[in-house]
Parts: C-alpha cells; structure tokens; sequence
C-alpha cells in the first residue's frame, strides 16, 4: 500500500479509485506513517501497538509514533459481502470522506492522517484509516446504564445537551448520522466545561433530514441511558434550541422518540 499512497496535505474524495487500490497519506505524516509501518505497527497481532478494539471484520490499533503522540490505526481486514462494494467506497474511504464533510461544518473529530484500499480489480481486500488519537477522551459508555456516572444528572446533562447540540448542526447541514451512540461520542473535563470529540463516522449519510430521522438519531442515543422522560424532554428542548432549520415541534419529537423508545423495549 506504501507505494499507492499520495501523499497531499488534504484528502479528497477524487483520490477514490474504486478500479485498482490506493491510498493517501497527509504530507507531515508520511515519514512517520513509513516508520510505522515498517515496524509492524499497524499489524493485527498486538504486538507492537496495543489492540483497542476488534471485531470478526475490522480492529482497531493504538500505535505510539516518534514525534510524541498517538494514532488510531483502523483496519477492515476481512470483507464480508464484497460485492456492496464493487461500486462504492469502503467503509474507511466513506469515513474519510465524512471527516472532510463534518470538520467542513465545524464537527469536532480527530485529524485525519492516512485512507486507503486495497483491491484486485473492483474487488475489495482490505481497508484502512488513520487518524490522530484523540488524547485524554473518554467515550460516552461512563454515563450509560451501568457507567460511572450513570448516576451523576449534572454531567449526565453537560454530555447529553452537548452532543445534541452538534447533532443539530450536523442535521442543519442535511447530514443523518446513523450511529448517534455514546460509544461513538467522546467528552473530556476541563476547567472550562466538557470538550467534545466524535469518531466512527462511516455511517453519516447525506440526506432529506426529516422529522423521522431526527427521532430515530436521538431515540438511539437515549436507548443506552437510564433517563426520566422529563430529562429526555429536557434534552430535546436543547436540541431544537440550536437548530437553525426546524423541522418538527418539540411536542411531536417527544412523542416521536418516546414511541421509539417503548418499541425497543418490546422487542
């Protein structure tokens, strides 16, 4: 893949060859990423960078670079159902592309540094994405039932309020996420307040923003979370608050997401 990889100081989706393999590398990343890789950083054993995550397709790597800090090394290293990907981007091209999208519409995500695929012909093989790890974060889980701070309403309110918040904006930009969980949504206390972070993007969609699909974005992220449906109304208040487009009141929202919400519990 080395050799594939341009290296720009952006990436752009014209970088995309859906044909053959290819790959970026931003221009002040590229000696680092060559070392990395060369080192057997970015291989799936764990042996040389800490596996963070792993699942039957893709993992996730924590690899330490000589300049002083972290990256997130993601790779979708076995390809089910190729074929949906015969004439489309993989999931780390289409996350590369969101990064540019929502960091366009002032979203805070983490620096992208290196995109790439790997296919013979239009086949898919494998994927990958680096990005800056997102130092001193901690990911939403801790205000989950069972998290802990599950408990504590007032951070609890500060990270709730706070991501919906830029979860109007991504909407007001005609933008759906699509996996709007606290797994996905990172805060860190500071002095000032909480300081927010959003990764794994590869599900956000263009689309007609509806009153339908702003339900089912917010009903997701409460479905983890132990809240009162007062505290549910309260943070939907502050979602519509900071939309500059409304597309629906919050009395319809509520209902909305609380129906939602009572269907999961069924099931």
């Amino acid at each position: 893949m080395i050799g594939n990889c341009r290296t720009t100081p952006c990436f752009s989706p014209m970088m995309i060859r859906l044909h053959r393999s290819w790959g970026w590398v931003r221009n002040d990343f590229a000696d680092e990423f060559s070392r990395l890789h060369d080192a057997g950083a970015f291989l799936p054993d764990g042996t040389v960078s800490p596996v963070i995550w792993k699942t039957g397709s893709k993992f996730v790597l924590r690899a330490q670079t000589e300049r002083g800090f972290s990256v997130a090394y993601k790779s979708f290293f076995r390809i089910r159902n190729f074929h949906q990907y015969l004439l489309r981007p993989s999931p780390s091209a289409a996350e590369a592309i969101n990064y540019m999208r929502l960091k366009k519409v002032g979203l805070p995500l983490p620096d992208l540094l290196a995109v790439g695929e790997l296919r013979k012909g239009f086949v898919l093989k494998n994927a990958f994405m680096v990005s800056r790890f997102a130092e001193g974060f901690r990911d939403g889980r801790d205000f989950t039932r069972d998290g802990i701070y599950e408990n504590d309403i007032s951070k609890r309110r500060e990270f709730i309020c706070g991501h919906l918040r830029l979860l109007a904006k991504l909407h007001d930009s005609g933008i759906r996420h699509r996996g709007f969980t606290p797994f996905n949504l990172l805060y860190r206390e500071d002095p000032d307040g909480m300081k927010f972070c959003w990764i794994d993007v590869a599900e956000c969609r263009r689309t007609i923003v509806s009153a339908k699909t702003i339900a089912a974005d917010i009903a997701g992220f409460f479905d983890y979370m132990k809240l009162s449906a007062e505290e549910r109304r309260e943070s939907e208040k502050q979602y519509l608050d900071a939309c500059r487009i409304r597309r629906i009141d919050l009395a319809k929202l509520f209902a909305s997401v609380e129906k939602r919400l009572a269907a999961k519990v069924k099931k």
